[in-house]
């Protein structure tokens, strides 16, 4: 062994003879070549974990290391940094592209769930204590609820964002919301109103009730929101054809809608589209949405394209989850 004292003031330091005595190549070559971590690299330098942490950053400097990046890593990157300065965003996180599996619902579902998995991981930094955050609903909406750690913030509020509806029970949103709390072992605060009523007399009754007052005021008051977008065209399908008929898909469609948002109908510009369930819906409004802080928006597939061109369009996300294949087209980088 040969002893060498480090620029730091460590005292000195037993390398292996292949080192020459240069303590920060050995750091290096534990830490990057046999990937011990920086307290084991510290006990076998006898050092502290702030010291290796300096020798390591110090070893870069000196150009013994030196760190690559796979390039599908760097692409994901630098298309979301494209999405954020194209769309105005704070952030986008873009997926690996879902391989072809020659069964388009297969697909589409693990699509939504890579989608779910990189949307959770996308809220882990702001899922902390006493947060207020309003979950809307839908198949993407469950797989970011199944994706999301199992967390004890007792003290943080999940909003359910709007009224309930009777399409699938399982991405509904009191479900959504109610997944959503458990997982983060937070409070749960649904409503219990239907998402659209027969007439505005009714809505307007129903919104001034005092508890669904304090409902919304509560949720106007959210620090993030979540959400996915509906494309609306001849072919939708929609679960609750009570909510939306194929004469309702109809009357939007003419009008101009091609995107539902939280319940709301929006145009290629992002603006609200009336139509038939104008005045009758209870939940948040377009109005109401960019007052929250972060609004994560998480879609993708090629059905979606113009659907989420109409979100960014209107300002309503300040991020972006989706996959690679959309990306590139929202950037115009596949016709």
């Amino acid at each position: 062994m040969t002893l060498r004292s480090t620029s730091s003031g460590d005292p000195a330091i037993e390398t292996p003879p292949e080192f020459g005595g240069d303590a920060l190549a050995w750091a290096a070559w534990l830490y990057y070549g046999e990937a011990l971590t920086q307290n084991e690299v510290a006990g076998a330098l006898g050092v502290s974990r702030a010291s290796v942490a300096n020798y390591l950053a110090e070893a870069r400097r000196r150009g013994l290391v030196t760190i690559s990046l796979s390039p599908n890593l760097l692409g994901k990157v630098q298309q979301g940094q494209a999405l954020a300065e194209r769309f105005g965003l704070i952030g986008a996180c873009v997926t690996p592209p879902e391989p072809e599996c020659g069964d388009p619902e297969a697909q589409a579902v693990r699509l939504r769930r890579r989608i779910g998995r990189a949307a959770a991981q996308m809220l882990s930094p702001w899922l902390v204590d006493d947060r207020t955050i309003g979950v809307a609903w839908g198949r993407t909406m469950l797989e970011v609820a199944q994706a999301l750690p199992q967390m004890t913030l007792s003290h943080t509020k999940i909003v359910q964002v709007s009224g309930s509806s009777l399409g699938d029970d399982a991405s509904s949103p009191e479900a959504c919301t109610a997944l959503f709390a458990g997982r983060l072992g937070a409070r749960c605060q649904n409503f219990h109103a239907p998402a659209v009523v027969t007439n505005k007399e009714i809505c307007d009754a129903l919104l001034a009730e005092p508890g669904l007052r304090r409902h919304f005021e509560r949720l106007r008051a959210a620090d993030l929101t979540v959400f996915g977008v509906g494309e609306l065209g001849p072919e939708t399908v929609w679960s609750d054809t009570d909510f939306l008929p194929a004469s309702v898909v109809d009357s939007y469609l003419a009008a101009g809608s091609l995107a539902i948002l939280i319940g709301r109908f929006l145009d290629a510009d992002g603006r609200e589209v009336d139509g038939p369930l104008s005045g009758r819906q209870i939940g948040m409004t377009l109005e109401e949405l960019p007052a929250i802080p972060i609004r994560v928006c998480a879609a993708g597939g090629a059905a979606k394209i113009k659907a989420i061109r109409a979100v960014l369009a209107g300002g309503y996300a300040t991020h972006l989850v989706t996959d690679a294949d959309t990306a590139a087209r929202l950037l115009g980088e596949d016709s």
